[in-house]
C-alpha cells in the first residue's frame, strides 16, 4: 500500500496520529496549569497567552501567507509585552513589579509549550515559523531584572527606616535616643508585616523565600553591625537594646515562616546568617557574665566572631571584670581575634 493510499486507522509519514496530537494538547494544558499553580498571582500573562492561542488557532484554519502572518502575530504579542510591560510598572509599587516578574516567568514557560498543539494543523511554512523559544531568555532576563530592582528599592526603604534609630547609641540613657530607636523599630515591624501580602503571597514559594531572606538580611546585618560598633553599653542600654531585638526578631521570623509556608528551620538561618547572630546577641545583652562564659564554653555563641564577641564584652563589662571573672575566655578570644 502506498503512503497516499492508506486505510482508515493508518497515517502517512507526514501526519502524526490523532492520539499523539491529543497527547500533546493534554500535556501542554497540564503544563500551563501546573505553571500557573506554582505562580500565585498574574497580571497580564493570561491575556497575552490567550491572544497568542487565538492567533495560532486561527492560523491552523487557513493556509499560505495568511497562516504565516497569524503565526507572526502570535510572536509579536509577546515581543510587545517584553517591550511595553516594563513601562506599566515605572512607579515604585513593589506589588506591580512582582506581578510583572510572575508574568514574565509564566510566559517564558508558555513559550516552550504554547505552539505544540497547533503544529500538526499548520502547513509546512507556517509550522516552521511557529516557535517562540527565542523569547524565553528575554522574558527570563526581564523577570530577573524586575525582581532585582524591586529588591533594591525595598531594601533601601527598610534601611532608611533603620537609620532613623541613629545607630542605637545610648538608647537607655538618653530619652531622645530611646524614643528615636523605639519609633524606628515599630516602623520596621510594620513594614515587615506589609511584606507578607506583597511578597510572600505574590511570588512563587522558592522565589518568595529567597527574596524575603535578602530583605531580612538587609535589616538585620546593619542592625548587628550598629550594635557591635557601640563602645559602651550600660545596663540600661542593654535592657533597651534587648527590647529592640525581642520586638524585631519575631517580626523577621514570622516573615520568613510565611515565605517558607512552614515553621522556620535551619535553611532559613542559612539564608539569613544575621538572624542567628542577632539572636545570640540578644541573649548576651540580657545575661550575667557567668552565663556568657558558660554559653561560650558550650559553643552557643558560635555565630558571633571572636573579634565581635570581644568588642561586645568590653562594651558591656569593663576589662577588670572580664579578667577577674572570665580570664580564660578573654584570653582565648584575644588570641583568636588576633589571627
Amino acid at each position: 500500500m502506498s503512503p497516499s493510499q492508506h486505510s482508515r486507522g493508518t497515517y502517512s509519514a507526514c501526519t502524526p496520529p490523532r492520539s499523539t496530537v491529543f497527547s500533546v494538547v493534554a500535556f501542554t494544558r497540564c503544563s500551563e496549569h501546573a505553571a500557573q499553580d506554582r505562580i500565585p498571582a498574574l497580571r497580564l500573562a493570561s491575556s497575552a497567552r490567550r491572544l497568542c492561542r487565538c492567533c495560532l488557532a486561527a492560523a491552523a484554519l487557513v493556509r499560505g501567507r495568511g497562516a504565516r502572518l497569524l503565526v507572526r502575530r502570535a510572536r509579536e504579542v509577546l515581543e510587545l509585552f517584553v517591550a511595553l510591560a516594563p513601562t506599566r510598572v515605572s512607579s515604585p509599587v513593589p506589588h506591580l513589579s512582582l506581578l510583572l516578574h510572575n508574568d514574565c516567568r509564566y510566559l517564558a514557560h508558555a513559550c516552550l509549550t504554547l505552539p505544540l498543539p497547533y503544529h500538526a494543523r499548520l502547513d509546512a511554512a507556517a509550522a516552521a515559523d511557529a516557535t517562540l523559544v527565542s523569547l524565553v531568555e528575554p522574558l527570563r532576563a526581564l523577570a530577573a531584572a524586575t525582581l532585582r530592582a524591586a529588591l533594591h528599592a525595598q531594601s533601601a526603604a527598610l534601611l532608611s527606616t533603620l537609620r532613623r534609630a541613629e545607630g542605637f547609641v545610648s538608647v537607655g540613657e538618653d530619652e531622645a535616643a530611646g524614643a528615636a530607636a523605639q519609633r524606628a523599630t515599630h516602623q520596621l515591624v510594620r513594614e515587615l508585616a506589609l511584606l507578607r501580602p506583597q511578597w510572600c503571597e505574590t511570588l512563587p514559594r522558592g522565589v518568595a523565600l529567597s527574596s524575603v531572606s535578602r530583605l531580612a538580611e538587609a535589616v538585620l546585618r546593619p542592625l548587628y553591625e550598629s550594635l557591635v560598633a557601640l563602645r559602651h553599653i550600660s545596663e540600661r542600654d542593654s535592657r533597651a537594646l534587648h527590647k529592640v531585638l525581642s520586638f524585631l526578631l519575631p517580626a523577621c521570623e514570622q516573615l520568613l515562616s510565611a515565605a517558607a509556608r512552614s515553621p522556620l528551620d535551619g535553611r532559613c538561618e542559612h539564608l539569613v546568617p544575621s538572624l542567628r547572630r542577632c539572636r545570640q546577641l540578644g541573649r548576651l545583652l540580657d545575661a550575667r557574665l557567668a552565663e556568657v562564659v558558660a554559653w561560650w564554653g558550650e559553643g552557643e555563641l558560635d555565630a558571633i566572631s571572636a573579634r565581635d564577641l570581644l568588642v561586645l564584652l568590653r562594651a558591656i563589662w569593663n576589662e577588670e571584670a572580664l579578667l577577674a571573672n572570665a580570664r580564660e575566655m578573654h584570653r582565648a578570644l584575644v588570641t583568636e581575634a588576633a589571627l
